[in-house]
């Protein structure tokens, strides 16, 4: 239950009026004056935060040219994932020939119902070039993880901001370029199966779009690396700001 600030009786439910039964003081207007000036306070603190964080946002992101390059190179590589990852060629009936095939292409092929997927992991089956399939699509689905860890990058650089923090940018920066290095990997090893055991019907080249990404990626990677070696001195300070802020509103609530 709830007490009287004055002399501190406990109220009971009969307790309806706004005096207090035992002092007579007026319960919702005693102290107004304090209570006006500690929310001052209190606001005063909570708009010196939000410009603390905000501060520190802005200085992370776009503090110089090299944070302003690393803002913008984060969405580079994504970019060109859309391109062509590789081409695919084959002398089937009723095929198109030569196809460049991104991630794009894939998701439009899907969506128009041109590719039945059901069909595409039969060919995973084939006792010759099974395993050659099985490497494409794996590299599909790592390019689909680089662009899953590119995009994760984008907002955790947003959130890492605020404190100065970018281990988990570099965490998935390396966590992408793993993610294109086994993709690239993988539609090579696929290449150079498809040659030795189908090599009049099928054959997979490597675009170049996936050593751009890489080399994207792996730039995003120093980058990350290079700002948290900036961030260090800037981190102690935002620490030491948070401290002192916190020791503040300690004192006050005293």
């Amino acid at each position: 239950m709830a007490r009287c600030p004055n002399c501190n009786y406990r109220l009971r439910l009969i307790d309806v009026k706004a005096e207090c039964p035992v002092c007579k003081v007026n319960i919702p207007n005693f102290n107004w004056e304090g209570r006006l000036e500690e929310d001052a306070v209190k606001a005063d603190s909570a708009w010196a935060s939000f410009r603390r964080k905000t501060g520190s946002f802005k200085n992370a992101l776009f503090g110089n040219k090299f944070r302003i390059a690393r803002f913008v190179l984060t969405f580079a590589p994504l970019l060109f994932l859309l391109f062509p990852m590789f081409g695919v060629t084959d002398a089937l009936p009723f095929s198109d020939g030569t196809q460049s095939v991104s991630m794009l292409s894939l998701i439009l092929s899907i969506v128009n119902g041109k590719l039945d997927i059901g069909s595409m992991l039969g060919f995973i089956s084939f006792e010759k070039s099974g395993t050659a399939f099985l490497l494409l699509y794996l590299s599909v689905a790592f390019v689909v993880m680089s662009i899953v860890f590119g995009v994760l990058n984008f907002f955790v650089l947003l959130i890492s901001g605020i404190g100065y923090h970018a281990k988990g940018n570099i965490a998935l920066c390396a966590l992408s370029v793993g993610c294109t290095v086994a993709a690239i990997g993988c539609v090579i090893a696929s290449s150079v199966m498809m040659k030795a055991a189908i090599p009049d019907v099928v054959s997979v080249k490597l675009s170049y779009a996936l050593f751009i990404a890489l080399v994207l990626f792996t730039v995003n990677l120093i980058m990350n690396v290079v700002a948290r070696k900036q961030f260090v001195p800037e981190q102690a300070q935002y620490r030491e700001s948070a401290i002192a802020e916190l020791q503040k509103k300690l004192g006050e609530a005293e």
